[in-house]
């Protein structure tokens, strides 16, 4: 699968994706130039064919893909472009969200090779309740690179199919998150705009007493915590503190990634 370039599309607020992706690319062995869906969709869609290698990897938020991570990938088509298609989870499970990853592909017209589901921190994620912290780590990258070195020796024939991929049809129901999962202490928060520039959904603003989520548009990512050099965010939603508990209590055992081909 010799390409000069490796695309890659991806959708990661908090980066351990995007990281992901980089130790995959890197094992694969060429150079990797990409689309990021963090933001917003792309204001021209790349153009892919049947000749490119296209990486694809999302987060996965309650066993399932993102919904504004797929809505920004249906503006790009593949052209029957070979995909290697990457979910990345915080250790309870990934339930259907690599088969919906698999389906959206191939309805956008990319045709899987190659699937991997990969650990990295949990959104939720805290020193007083850590779930799967500090990941992806040393081994989880090594890991990512193996699978890339594998891919980067398939033969252009191969082809992934659905009957490799584990998950549900019709898949899990899950809620839209509902409030804001964050809040801001004013007497730390120095705005920086660090938080508004980083949120994917653009719902946070700034106030006198300093930026606030929108809690209508909050997809509870966390990056505007993760990226505050203040600490001046604080993970404050009761519902979201009692999932992190029951996590933690429940999902800490570490998890290992699994990888699956033609």
């Amino acid at each position: 699968m010799n390409s000069k370039t490796l695309h890659s599309i991806c959708f990661s607020p908090t980066g351990t994706t995007q990281t992901t992706l980089a130790a995959i690319a890197h094992g694969i062995g060429c150079k990797r130039g990409g689309v990021d869906l963090t933001r917003a969709a792309p204001k021209k869609a790349p153009t892919f064919s049947n000749a490119d290698i296209v990486l694809i990897g999302m987060p996965v938020y309650s066993g399932r893909l993102p919904a504004l991570g797929v809505e920004r990938i249906q503006s790009i088509q593949g052209n029957g472009a070979l995909a290697v298609l990457v979910v990345v989870y915080g250790n309870r499970h990934y339930d259907d969200a690599l088969v919906e990853l698999y389906d959206l592909c191939k309805t956008q017209g990319f045709c899987p090779v190659a699937a991997g589901t990969f650990l990295g921190e949990h959104s939720f994620s805290t020193p007083e309740l850590p779930l799967s912290a500090g990941r992806p780590d040393a081994m989880d990258l090594q890991q990512a690179n193996t699978f890339g070195a594998r891919v980067a020796n398939l033969p252009r024939t191969a082809s992934l199919g659905v009957d490799k991929i584990p998950g549900n049809r019709p898949y899990k129901v899950v809620k839209q998150p509902a409030g804001s999962v964050t809040s801001v202490d004013p007497a730390k928060c120095t705005k920086c705009n660090a938080c508004i520039d980083v949120c994917p959904t653009h719902g946070m603003h700034m106030t006198a007493t300093g930026a606030e989520a929108d809690p209508d548009n909050c997809i509870w990512c966390m990056a505007c915590a993760r990226i505050c050099p203040a600490n001046a965010r604080t993970f404050s939603l009761e519902i979201a503190q009692a999932s992190a508990r029951k996590l933690h209590d429940h999902f800490s055992e570490r998890r290992e990634p699994e990888v699956f081909f033609a």
